[in-house]
């Protein structure tokens, strides 16, 4: 019990404190939460991305595990979510939305800071190539689950290839694969966006939160929750455990799968006209439960 008050109190409670503060200065002072997003996503998530790639002391080759399991994972939990969503006759609408929230988790405004304060350093790097993994799958999967009749998956690949967190994902990946040296002046301030991001990122995430609109929590809700933070990370420790990861691996893929449903699920949904105050209620409740779950796997990890 001790252990995981620990991890409450030290790593998951300030993080919720950040998210709270990010909530009521927005209620206070109506901050434009659109530009604090697009500061987030075209600056300081990309210039996080290119710090932790570039400044881990893992070799590139030893994270392809994390690449391949993390999209399978993806994959196989939108089906579970899908399927299940369909066998207990949830609303067609909603089997889309329920499988996205089973595999998207916010693995970038909540994973990082939990990666950051439970793993060493070089965990990071493979906690951010499941961000830029979970960037890339959800643009295609969220136009091809989601949309009716708008846009393509063409266009929205080509958005997301272009995107200053794709390219930075890319000069990460080259830096790091020819260990190229850059100079001060370049690693030195993006060194500083850097470390500036699990604060704003965690400030905007509350903000977002307090803006949003949400339906009272009904079956699909709990359901998507459910498959969020319990199955997918008991699924993720069996399977990875059956493949033999070592063992500080297997904590963080657990521990990882076991986020909040991701936000951006929900402004794909908004933007879709797929049930947005449902989608938004997921993204709530698994965020207000996620201190308590969250805590519960890493103590569970450490204890095993």
């Amino acid at each position: 019990m001790t252990l995981f008050i620990e991890i409450l109190t030290n790593v998951t409670m300030p993080i919720v404190v950040l998210m709270a503060l990010g909530s009521f200065i927005q209620r206070k002072l109506d901050l434009n939460v659109r530009t604090l997003s697009r500061l987030l996503l075209n600056v300081l998530l990309p210039c996080a991305l290119f710090h932790f790639l570039t400044s881990a002391e893992l070799p590139l080759g030893e994270v392809w595990p994390t690449v391949w399991f993390t999209i399978l994972q993806f994959l196989v939990l939108v089906m579970i979510g899908w399927g299940l969503a369909a066998l207990l006759r949830v609303q067609d609408e909603l089997r889309p939305v329920i499988g996205l929230a089973a595999a998207f988790a916010n693995s970038g405004n909540f994973g990082l800071p939990v990666a950051q304060l439970a793993f060493p350093p070089d965990y990071l790097l493979h906690q951010t190539l499941i961000v830029s993994l979970h960037g890339i799958l959800i643009i295609p999967y969220g136009v091809l689950l989601l949309a009716r009749e708008r846009g393509s998956i063409a266009q929205s690949l080509k958005t997301l290839l272009l995107s200053p967190m794709m390219l930075a994902v890319f000069a990460g990946l080259l830096v790091k694969m020819f260990e190229i040296n850059l100079p001060a002046l370049v690693v030195r301030p993006v060194e500083l966006i850097a470390q500036a991001y699990v604060s704003i990122a965690l400030f905007t995430l509350g903000a977002q939160l307090s803006d949003s609109r949400f339906s009272m929590p009904g079956l699909p809700v709990w359901l998507a929750v459910g498959l969020r933070m319990l199955v997918a990370p008991a699924l993720t420790w069996g399977v990875v455990l059956a493949l033999g990861f070592e063992p500080q691996l297997i904590d963080l893929l657990v521990v990882a799968a076991a986020a909040p449903v991701g936000l951006l699920l929900a402004i794909f949904c908004a933007d879709y006209e797929r049930r947005p105050d449902v989608a938004g209620a997921m993204v709530l409740v698994s965020t207000v439960l996620s201190p308590i779950i969250v805590s519960a796997w890493i103590w569970l990890m450490r204890v095993t």
